[in-house]
């Protein structure tokens, strides 16, 4: 009896655990393993749940989105474009 109690328990947790790391957009391992710890049901959820588009921030704001990302990236490539220019300004000085 306790092994069918544990294993209602694992199973109810397992598909509670799927959806909110799908709500979430979250993917990996976890989310793997809650998926086939739940199955069936968590088949059902896979379609019924809409996956969210965003990456969930952590706490320490470690995660970026995409366009801080891209904007990221693009302040970088106009640094090194700078620092090129400003290095060359100063090697045609020296001539």
């Amino acid at each position: 009896m306790f092994e069918a109690w544990l294993g209602s328990v694992v199973w109810i947790l397992a598909n509670v655990v799927y959806v909110s790391h799908v709500r979430e957009g979250e993917r990996g391992f976890k989310r793997f393993a809650a998926f086939w710890l739940g199955f069936p049901i968590t088949l059902l959820s896979a379609f019924a749940v809409s996956e969210s588009r965003q990456r969930r921030k952590h706490s320490d704001g470690d995660a970026l989105d995409a366009e801080e990302e891209a904007e990221l990236l693009r302040e970088i490539h106009r640094d090194r474009l700078l620092r090129g220019r400003h290095r060359s300004d100063e090697n045609e000085g020296d001539s």
